[in-house]
């Protein structure tokens, strides 16, 4: 799956707001409390909504605007990478890139059919919690310009 979505946030918020949800996330499963800076190549087991558990590793972090993991479960490898660029001031590139690749031909077929079946949904859910991050910036550069 690939997205691009032009943001009416600065990219440095947006990343921002993408980084912190990644350390929270990380302190969730782990307990550990990470910075920035210590996210390229840490690896943690991750407990997914469906029970499973996915080994999670970082594999890029940059803070001018690049995060991406790779994680692997009993059947899938997904590769997934984030990339906020600046367009203008207050507006960012955001480009979403997800590869799985399935343990056995089996699994691939299964994830090509949940792809076509599910994919516009994803897509949907992704492109509106982009949107409600967009909108939380101009709720607080509302709030301080009042």
């Amino acid at each position: 799956m690939d997205i691009k979505m032009k943001l009416d946030v600065p990219a440095e918020y947006f990343f921002h707001r993408l980084i912190e949800s990644a350390l929270y996330d990380i302190n969730e499963q782990t307990g550990k409390s990470l910075v920035a800076p210590q996210l390229p190549r840490f690896t943690y087991k991750k407990k997914l909504a469906n029970g499973s558990v996915g080994h999670f590793t970082i594999t890029d972090y940059q803070p001018t605007g690049v995060y991406a993991y790779a994680m692997h479960t009993g059947r899938n490898d997904y590769t997934v990478s984030y990339t906020v660029d600046k367009l203008e001031d207050n507006k960012a590139q955001l480009r979403y890139t997800e590869n799985v690749s399935g343990a056995s031909t089996t699994v691939n077929a299964n994830n090509r059919l949940t792809s076509i079946m599910l994919g516009w949904f994803r897509k949907r859910r992704f492109k509106k919690m982009a949107a409600e991050i967009a909108k939380d910036y101009s709720k607080k550069l509302d709030l301080s310009q009042n």
